[in-house]
């Protein structure tokens, strides 16, 4: 066959070529993810984490990836998550019961803890505390403002910053807000900050103003 003969069919196959290179490339413009996904939206936990990997599936084509995800949210564009995305009242659905409430932790996992929650009672510091979350980092703050900290090792309060403060009116000592002060003492840090997490989790379920008191078992 000639070369004369060859150019019609050349031509053709270049024009196919390049009419389905214009068409990949529209696909793609419109949708990057279907043409380039290769993650699954099991893989994330809510949908700002699916948007800012941008490696999965979008539907729609309208730029937010597994949008059957949860929030929070992350819109195209955005650099936070929005809408529903914003903080829930840590309050919302708590209870406060009218008896005081035993919150119990391991004398064999927090000894330090322990020891410096005997040495504050002794002391006369309050065994009764009372929830109290506003203000609670502003409290931290003013009593650790001038306590010298030691590598491995963190500033334990009694009472705890979540259990003093307004409303707390068995802790008479320190001003504004009355009760700020605690007792301090050096722990190990892990120990601290588990003892710190423990204590989170079971006082969750409770509202502001609800009584409660340390039990070591």
């Amino acid at each position: 066959m000639s070369s004369t003969e060859a150019a019609p069919e050349a031509s053709s196959t270049e024009t196919k070529t390049a009419a389905a290179a214009k068409t990949a490339k529209t696909t793609t413009a419109a949708n990057p993810a279907t043409a380039a996904g290769s993650g699954r939206c099991s893989e994330f936990s809510n949908q700002a984490a699916a948007q800012r990997a941008a490696n999965t599936r979008d539907a729609d084509g309208d730029g937010v990836y597994c949008e059957s995800l949860p929030c929070p949210c992350l819109k195209k564009g955005a650099s936070k998550p929005s809408g529903t995305a914003a903080p829930s009242n840590p309050e919302a659905g708590c209870v406060k019961p009218s008896a005081v409430q035993q919150v119990g932790f391991s004398a064999t996992k927090y000894p330090n803890i322990r020891r410096h929650f005997l040495k504050a009672i002794r002391s006369g510091w309050p065994a009764t505390l009372v929830v109290d979350r506003r203000g609670t980092d502003a409290r931290r703050d003013r009593l650790l403002a001038n306590v010298a900290t030691k590598d491995g090792y963190d500033r334990d309060e009694y009472p705890p910053a979540m259990g003093r403060g307004r409303g707390s009116e068995a802790l008479t000592r320190g001003a504004n807000p009355v009760g700020w002060m605690a007792s301090v003492m050096l722990v190990p840090s892990s120990e601290n900050r588990s003892h710190g997490a423990v204590m989170g989790i079971k006082l969750r379920r409770f509202c502001s103003g609800t009584r409660f008191s340390y039990r070591f078992y």
